[in-house]
């Protein structure tokens, strides 16, 4: 089989847990949100095991409870504390090498993430990744409901050739964007949710981009 490079044209990066290594920052966030509430902790295991879209049903099955505070209030803290913390965070390892290489052969790159878009954009600066990608669309709010829509208005803005492009997520939600977009799509397990959940969507599933076959 041909190495990615040579089967697309155009590739469609998620970031958070994809590029950026933010679980653990991820993880420390909300426990501390269900501490504060006097609720039980989450594991890093029962995270990744949990961890969906739209988040709201994701905060559900970490013990939130939306009847006594909205769950725009909670969004708010956890965007509030990751905006910070963000900083504080590294790409993965070999993410700047694999960048760097599609970039070499010509390739065009885009970002398309669920983190709001305003954070988005300074998170790249701060890592002077922009020169990277012909464009970079995150959410217009704090609350993370879907990618798919965002999707489908970058494939339309920038003319993204479907049959010649991939997605590289972390998510099985990555992964059901790609399918909405129609195009391929690849997962890598060192972000948001396990291998073996990952592994149910029947697409390639990497342990790290290392692993990528480019």
């Amino acid at each position: 089989m041909k190495p990615l490079s040579h089967r697309y044209d155009a590739f469609i990066w998620d970031w958070n847990g994809t590029l950026i290594d933010d679980v653990r920052v991820c993880v420390e966030i909300l426990n501390r949100s269900l501490a504060s509430r006097g609720l039980p902790q989450l594991s890093a295991e029962k995270y990744l095991e949990i961890f969906e879209f739209p988040v709201i049903n994701f905060y559900r099955s970490a013990g939130f409870d939306f009847s006594s505070e909205p769950f725009e209030k909670i969004g708010r803290e956890y965007i509030n504390a990751y905006e910070s913390a963000m900083f504080g965070c590294h790409l993965h390892e070999g993410a700047r090498d694999l960048l760097d290489r599609l970039r070499s052969e010509g390739k065009q790159q885009y970002v398309l993430s669920a983190l709001f878009e305003r954070d988005l954009k300074r998170i790249i600066e701060h890592f002077d990744l922009a020169g990277y990608f012909a464009a970079v669309r995150g959410l217009p709010d704090q609350y993370a409901a879907s990618k798919i829509e965002l999707g489908k208005r970058l494939v339309q803005e920038c003319g993204v050739d479907t049959a010649r492009t991939l997605m590289i997520g972390d998510t099985l939600h990555d992964l059901e964007t790609a399918r909405q977009l129609g195009i391929d799509c690849v997962l890598v397990a060192a972000g948001h949710n396990s291998h073996a959940r990952l592994a149910t969507g029947g697409v390639p599933v990497y342990r790290s981009l290392d692993e990528l076959e480019f």
